[in-house]
């Protein structure tokens, strides 16, 4: 049927869609659901944006290289 009330028409063949909710789309780096849709495409909230991406330090021990 149509969407419109009082409308008794039957919908065009393979158009009827079922709705659904939109996905929940959450941060890359805290994880909270997203509702903006630019924040949506790049999956980062707005802190998230501004904030500099996390630096990862890693402490490998080396042998000194000959002659130093």
């Amino acid at each position: 049927m149509s969407d419109q009330p009082g409308s008794t028409e039957p919908p065009i063949p393979g158009t009827a869609v079922e709705r659904r909710p939109a996905p929940v789309v959450r941060c890359r780096r805290c994880h909270r659901p997203l509702r903006n849709p630019e924040s949506r495409w790049e999956e980062l909230g707005r802190h998230c944006a501004d904030a500099p991406a996390p630096v990862r330090i890693y402490v490998i021990d080396q042998e000194p290289l000959p002659g130093t």
